[in-house]
């Protein structure tokens, strides 16, 4: 079954044989899905643009580990 590892830690996803890696573009090792600093409204906005590039990388066809950001 097809899966997206959404994770700062690309490399160890690589490790684990997960084919489809989502990383964040800025770096936020505990909060891949969030933004703690912004105010609730941002915050929303945020996790619902990481759903979506999760869901567009899911549809994405890979051979073999590929890492994609969001």
């Amino acid at each position: 079954m097809p899966a997206v590892v959404v994770t700062c830690l690309q490399d160890v996803a690589v490790q684990v044989g997960a084919n489809r890696i989502l990383r964040p573009r800025r770096s936020t090792f505990h909060f891949p899905f969030g933004v703690p600093e912004a105010g609730p409204v941002r915050e929303r906005e945020w996790r619902r643009g990481a759903v979506e590039a999760a869901l567009r990388t899911l549809q994405q066809p890979v051979e073999g580990p590929r890492v994609f950001e969001y």
